[in-house]
């Protein structure tokens, strides 16, 4: 287990990633590996979410199905698509990976940065950044945020850096 998930201030390009944004958060670990790139600390925070995080994924995406909303299935990529844990790579250097997608509720980014830190970590950041784009996409928004801060500070603090290659 890593230390714990602290909340940042958003950087500059995260800001950024969608205009007119309504949300963003960033929480921040430093986690004990040097050297991460951005795709290896991406990696071990989506790939293999805990069950509890699984399942409430799996409730979210029976409910939205219902409005024609697009799913992911956390974890799992998509053959033939570029993604990692599930989520869409919108672009990807060796400090920084961008997820998300456009949807008809709303438009979503999750950065995540990679900078030196202790004598023997890397510091990781994961920002999400969120534009709603009409009354139904505000009130997702807001249904979601307790568990949204809950899972990305568990998956911050539990990701196994240490075991991606």
């Amino acid at each position: 287990m890593n230390g714990p998930a602290c909340i940042v201030a958003l950087s500059a390009s995260a800001r950024s990633l969608l205009p007119g944004h309504d949300f963003a958060d960033a929480y921040q670990v430093d986690a004990a590996v040097s050297g991460l790139t951005a795709r290896q600390a991406t990696q071990a925070i989506v790939t293999h979410p805990p069950a509890w995080v699984r399942h409430l994924v799996k409730t979210r995406n029976c409910i939205v199905s219902l409005f024609q909303l697009r799913t992911v299935e956390i974890g799992v990529d998509q053959p033939l698509q570029p993604t990692i844990g599930g989520f869409p790579v919108v672009a990807q250097s060796a400090e920084e990976v961008v997820l998300g997608f456009d949807d008809k509720h709303l438009d979503f980014r999750i950065s995540v940065t990679v900078n030196a830190g202790s004598d023997t970590g890397t510091l990781v950041t994961v920002a999400t950044v969120v534009k709603t784009n009409n009354f139904f996409g505000r009130a997702y928004l807001a249904t979601i945020m307790p568990f949204h801060r809950l899972i990305v500070r568990h998956l911050l603090e539990h990701a196994r850096f240490g075991q991606v290659s």
